[in-house]
């Protein structure tokens, strides 16, 4: 991955960023690496400090970041150092993120609140980039990053993602090792995934990602993990009958053998309802489709559900603000 990726100035590192980056302070003096690293950090993942052990000698790290889907994926390679995110920061540059650190070479350390977990051979852990937290690298390291919007983990496991912060997931055995080899896999290779298969394989990914998590998540009982399973359970049978209108939830509930008022609970743990997190989906999808196809706006409103490209057009405005057309041209 690092090889083929193009070494590029640290401002070309911007959060919104739709093509691979990379950047490196091999080469550079003590000084200047260390300021492009502190550069880096912040314009790749969120406004952080870093506390560096030494300042005389040379620093060497290397970040190469791309997309995927609405999530971003990270590869870092650096040699001992601290980043610390604190109020005044979060304040300065709110975030709404989490970020998902898997060390895959070395040692490093994630705390936040009063929860602090060490990582190696594998294993992950998540901090919310609107909370202060402390990121170290003890050794020389390796590690992926995911950086993915909170709503799209609190969406499959609600408020169980506030518990699995700063959690060590083992990548040992179970779902945990699984979450973790899609994570390395995927940081490893530069596949053209594609448009379309880009946001299924994003999609998968936070499914896995969310079961790792739920089944750490210390203190939480059968009855919470049995609910966050059905919530993905639900979520899965919606999307696949995404294009189909005729779809109602009374039909998707007795195909899971439950009943409608058991499926509004489980989505108002998360905040939302089933036809409100139905149409961000949709809106998630016609939105990437039109930045990122040539596909007709008939097209793409047929694909995700719509009877007819006026009811899509008049609800994709409402929504954006602006009509399917305009979008494709701003974007």
């Amino acid at each position: 991955m690092t090889e083929s990726a193009p070494i590029v100035a640290p401002e070309c590192t911007d959060r919104t960023a739709s093509t691979a980056v990379a950047v490196t302070t091999r080469e550079l003096a003590s000084s200047e690496g260390r300021e492009l690293w502190a550069e880096t950090l912040d314009s790749t993942f969120c406004e952080m400090d870093v506390d560096w052990p030494g300042l005389t000698s040379p620093f060497g790290g290397d970040i190469v970041a791309r997309p995927v889907g609405d999530l971003a994926l990270s590869v870092v390679r650096a040699e001992p150092h601290t980043v610390v995110r604190t109020p005044a920061m979060i304040e300065s540059d709110p975030v709404d993120c989490l970020l998902l650190c898997l060390i895959t070479k070395g040692t490093a350390t994630i705390a936040q609140g009063s929860r602090r977990a060490t990582l190696d051979h594998g294993a992950f852990g998540v901090v919310d980039a609107l909370r202060p937290f402390v990121v170290s690298g003890v050794t020389d390291f390796e590690q992926v990053v995911l950086r993915v919007p909170r709503e799209l983990v609190a969406g499959r496991i609600g408020s169980l993602v506030d518990d699995a912060l700063g959690v060590r997931v083992d990548a040992s055995g179970g779902v945990g090792r699984i979450a973790s080899s899609i994570l390395v896999d995927l940081a490893s290779h530069d596949d053209d995934l594609g448009d379309g298969p880009v946001g299924a394989v994003a999609s998968a990914m936070l499914d896995v990602v969310s079961a790792a998590l739920t089944h750490q998540v210390p203190g939480v009982s059968a009855t919470d993990r049995a609910h966050a399973e059905d919530l993905r359970s639900v979520q899965h049978e919606m999307l696949r009958h995404i294009a189909d209108p005729d779809t109602t939830l009374a039909d998707i509930a007795i195909r899971m053998g439950m009943s409608v008022r058991y499926v509004h609970k489980l989505f108002g743990g998360t905040g939302t309802t089933p036809r409100t997190w139905l149409y961000d989906k949709r809106f998630q999808r016609s939105s990437a489709l039109l930045r990122d196809t040539d596909r007709s706006v008939a097209s793409i409103a047929a694909e995700l559900g719509f009877r007819d490209v006026s009811h899509f057009s008049r609800a994709f405005s409402k929504h954006f603000g602006v009509s399917p057309s305009r979008y494709r041209l701003v974007r």
